[in-house]
């Protein structure tokens, strides 16, 4: 492949533009911030009945074969300790913010006490909920991401914006939809498939899950950058999913070095978060730090994509030019 003529920006310079271009467009940490302090100060829609009733049909002896390795039995008891965290302090409204850099959508601080205004007792009022939910969630996610892309794509009019929110919210939408049927269809049968082979051989049965665990690990490197394709490049469900895995093939250890860094950076503050949860101000501290860290390496996963596409594009063109000449 011949070399561009432009030198491709590196893993720390994209993250530097990233964090460059949060700070000249504070505007942007608006929607995470509020999000974030309406899912902690906010009402509360609990979970803990449903919580409770699954924890009371996951019983160990009925779930497990007879004589469970001690490694099944450490996960099976880490999930168990989970899903009791979760019905304990997770807020349902935390739905509408599971797309933008969100400190408080999995666990809502105690302080102040929790106003719980209703509680979702079954399966049927969880799915009756979800599904509006997650609606609102995707206009909020389609919304900040365009202010993101209109900055990394240095539009300097508002004209567009709008409309270009309500095609990314479409698009979201279908690629989610597309998201949930593969991952179903992949891991449903591999999980049935290890239902089946647990009660004869756990270590074929932790080989299937293991994996169906690999395969989505691998998609989701893949798709890494099928968002940023959407809102930069206002491609279509099925482009980005294609401009993703193309720009992760064609630069795979940059790729590979910014998506390695950015979970590390996440990772890593987030244990840092966790030290001023015991005050409100903290809490504070912690929700605006958050929305800046998280902002920042959305924009430089963004930038990365338009920066290797144009390069991609560059190429794919003087390739053809050589051909027909």
């Amino acid at each position: 492949m011949q070399t561009p003529t432009k030198k491709p920006l590196g893993v720390i310079d994209v993250l530097a533009s990233g964090f460059e271009l949060i700070l000249q467009n504070p505007w942007i940490l608006f929607l995470p911030v509020l999000v974030d302090l309406f899912v902690w100060l906010g009402p509360q829609i609990s979970i803990k009945p449903l919580a409770q009733n699954w924890l009371a049909l996951l019983n160990t002896d009925a779930v497990l074969p007879p004589n469970p390795s001690a490694e099944m039995q450490e996960n099976w008891d880490m999930f168990r300790a989970m899903l009791q965290g979760a019905g304990d302090t997770f807020n349902f409204f935390g739905v509408i913010a599971t797309g933008i850099p969100s400190l408080l959508w999995l666990n809502t601080p105690s302080v102040p006490a929790r106003q719980v205004i209703a509680e979702i007792p079954n399966g049927t009022t969880l799915v009756a909920m979800l599904a509006p939910l997650a609606l609102v969630g995707v206009a909020l996610t389609a919304f900040y991401l365009e202010l993101i892309g209109r900055a990394v794509r240095k539009e300097t009019g508002w004209q567009s914006f709008l409309p270009r929110v309500v095609r990314a919210f479409a698009t979201i939408t279908l690629y989610g939809i597309a998201l949930l049927i593969g991952m179903f269809g992949v891991m449903l049968p591999l999980s049935l498939v290890a239902t089946v082979l647990l009660g004869i051989n756990q270590g074929i049965a932790s080989s299937i899950v293991l994996l169906g665990t690999v395969a989505m690990i691998w998609a989701t490197l893949y798709l890494a950058f099928a968002l940023p394709s959407i809102i930069v490049s206002g491609a279509n469900a099925l482009q980005a999913i294609v401009n993703s895995a193309r720009i992760f093939r064609f630069d795979f250890p940059a790729a590979m070095g910014l998506i390695v860094l950015t979970y590390l950076i996440h990772w890593g503050f987030g244990i840092i978060w966790q030290f001023l949860f015991d005050t409100p101000w903290g809490v504070l501290f912690d929700v605006i730090a958050n929305a800046f860290l998280g902002s920042g390496m959305t924009a430089a996963v963004m930038i990365f994509y338009a920066d290797r596409m144009a390069l991609f594009d560059e190429l794919r063109a003087r390739m053809i030019a050589k051909v027909k000449g």
